[in-house]
């Protein structure tokens, strides 16, 4: 799990990378991303309906947050970053999940 240091909880964040943030495409994945004010990056995960029902969100949701704490000591820089899963995520492996999420990370910036 996640610290809470390196997780968004507020709405008010999600609005502001939303709107504000800069927004990279995956095969899997869609990223917006801010700068903030803190000490370091922050993530918070979205999924749709259209992903599946709550068993499989929820799985989605677990397979994000290890792939960003397995990639957390590489990562640069102080940003809010949201992670919206595709629709198609579920029928992804882990390892092509992976390969996707490690694409938009160097696209942004971020590793």
């Amino acid at each position: 799990m996640l610290k809470k240091q390196y997780r968004i909880t507020d709405k008010k964040v999600y609005d502001r990378a939303y709107r504000g943030g800069k927004r990279i495409s995956g095969r899997y994945l869609i990223v917006f991303m801010r700068e903030n004010e803190m000490p370091g990056s922050r993530f918070g995960f979205v999924t749709s309906k259209k992903t599946g029902k709550a068993v499989t969100r929820n799985l989605v949701k677990r397979r994000l947050r290890a792939l960003v704490q397995q990639e957390l000591p590489q990562m640069k820089g102080n940003y809010d970053v949201v992670i919206v899963a595709r629709y198609n995520i579920k029928e992804a492996e882990f390892a092509a999940l992976k390969k996707d999420f490690l694409i938009v990370m160097r696209k942004a910036g971020l590793c």
